[in-house]
């Protein structure tokens, strides 16, 4: 089966690590994944984590398509609560005219942070959280320059020949459902979601809205994925990684990427260890020679071809040879 395989960046800081080092990794992984082949890359958004070097993945996602020749790259994403639906469609519009077919904008609901990050985001208030499919909505006619609240009102650039591609991330059949009314792509967080996904992948194709922001539907599932010479390498790679994925699930600001043996401590006989190894038996684990096969299932199980891969790694060069042996294999 050929796949079409895009990447989620995180821009991980390691402990002992950097969040410059953690940018500029990013930077070179962005450069491997355009030669290479890689469909995409976007960039997510946290604030007040030291665990992650990115706190705005637009700007992230500018510098990168700047840098890159042929790699589409975008937003995974702008977390909706945090920002107006004016700003949004303006820079939006600026990178698809800057860079047209190459920009993606994904767009989510998660806060992006702790409390004291969300509320200094929103001057001090907290955010209003009925509003996010209202939000979406406003972005989307100011794309298209139907101006929802101010008649006269024109996010510039004025009439852009390209539109932004948009993708609504989530990680179940509610998000499904959403993305599928108003026409845009659905990207499905199943790193971290107990959803199968067969759900999500009916609804949204059943209720997909033909008439809504594109006539073209695009199901996605991001996955977590590790490689190494032997799968237990493979697996050992992964524990920094799901261990934050514990501390997300315990809404706990993650620490900053750990190596194995200091994981396995922290994680042997605590009231983690049950979710820690359930998480971590949902990671794609394999060698050069079988990861190929082991995206192929998973493919066939979401029912797509579409598949965005995360990978946070305490060395930088097992991140970059699990990206590596991933595309040079598909």
């Amino acid at each position: 089966m050929k796949l079409k395989l895009s990447i989620l960046d995180q821009s991980p800081v390691i402990k002992g690590g950097t969040a410059e080092l953690a940018l500029r990794n990013s930077l070179e992984l962005a450069r491997m994944a355009d030669v290479s082949g890689y469909h995409s890359i976007l960039y997510s958004e946290h604030h007040g984590v030291g665990a992650y070097g990115s706190s705005s993945p637009e700007l992230l996602t500018a510098i990168v398509l700047a840098e890159t020749k042929k790699i589409k790259a975008g937003t995974g994403g702008i977390m909706l609560r945090n920002y107006s639906a004016f700003k949004i469609a303006e820079w939006s519009k600026m990178l698809a005219t800057m860079f047209p077919h190459r920009f993606i904008l994904g767009l989510g609901k998660a806060p992006g942070g702790l409390k004291d990050a969300v509320l200094a985001l929103n001057n001090n208030k907290p955010p209003v959280l009925n509003d996010l499919n209202k939000k979406l909505e406003e972005i989307i006619a100011y794309i298209k320059g139907q101006n929802p609240v101010y008649v006269d009102l024109v996010a510039q650039p004025e009439e852009p020949l390209v539109l932004p591609e948009i993708l609504w991330l989530g990680s179940g059949v509610g998000s499904a459902k959403e993305a599928a009314a108003k026409g845009v792509g659905y990207s499905m967080a199943g790193f971290i979601s107990d959803n199968a996904g067969e759900d999500a992948y009916n609804v949204y194709h059943e209720e997909f809205n033909n008439d809504g922001y594109t006539d073209k539907s695009v199901f996605q599932v991001a996955l977590s994925v590790s490689v190494a010479a032997d799968t237990e390498q493979a697996r050992k790679n992964a524990y920094g990684m799901v261990y934050q994925f514990v501390q997300s699930r315990k809404l706990l600001a993650p620490d900053k990427l750990m190596p194995y043996a200091e994981v396995e401590a922290l994680v042997a006989g605590s009231d983690d260890e049950s979710l820690f190894y359930s998480l971590l038996d949902k990671v794609v684990i394999g060698t050069p020679d079988t990861i190929s096969s082991q995206l192929d299932k998973k493919a066939i199980q979401y029912k797509t071809d579409d598949l965005m891969l995360l990978c946070n790694m305490f060395n930088e060069e097992d991140r970059l040879f699990t990206y590596k042996s991933i595309i040079e294999n598909s």
